[in-house]
């Protein structure tokens, strides 16, 4: 109660079983808590400008120990990095997350029990810009939207769309410095 002008809080490395206490802080932005025996995200909905929430190497399992993660509308960068999760259903809590730009869920489980996992976490979370090692960019997007529409097939047509759309663009340049030096 008498840390209300907290804004970031780390406790990485602690064994932290529980979330808790947080009340009296409502304007924490940012929670380390990576690397201790947590087994189900709880008790952060007082929290209304969470943004950041790492929870990377800990004990969570199922997407019901991670639903508590919705009353955080405005996490925009998550690690659940290297936990137990092992329930495709955590997938759809990420997916009503509005906000969620940065995930980092490798070494679950989960991951290989999605088929086409990066594809499939990129077309169903739309606010997604950087997916566990590297960004998501505007082309990829486009691409596995398509494949989430039509299969491979839409996604390699999409993906020729988008070097034809490049190549036009590059020759319309060209064309103009060539009149340019007349």
């Amino acid at each position: 109660e008498h840390q209300a002008e907290l804004r970031c809080l780390y406790m990485h490395q602690n064994c932290v079983k529980r979330i808790e206490g947080l009340e009296g802080c409502p304007k924490l932005n940012t929670i380390q808590l990576s690397n201790n025996g947590i087994r189900r995200i709880e008790n952060l909905a007082c929290l209304p400008k969470l943004a950041t929430l790492q929870m990377g190497n800990n004990h969570l399992r199922s997407a019901d120990d991670v639903r508590h993660l919705l009353a955080c509308p405005d996490i925009s960068v998550l690690d659940l990095q290297n936990n137990h999760l092992d329930d495709v259903g955590v997938l759809d809590v990420l997916e009503a997350m509005p906000n969620l730009a940065v995930l980092h869920l490798h070494g679950n489980p989960v991951v290989s029990k999605i088929q086409n996992y990066r594809r499939t976490v990129v077309s169903r979370v739309k606010s997604l810009t950087y997916l566990d090692d590297r960004p998501v960019f505007e082309e990829e997007r486009l691409a596995t939207d398509a494949w989430a529409i039509g299969g491979l097939p839409a996604e390699r047509e999409e993906r020729r769309r988008q070097r034809d759309q490049k190549a036009a663009a590059h020759r319309r340049n060209l064309e103009y410095m060539m009149a340019l030096s007349k």
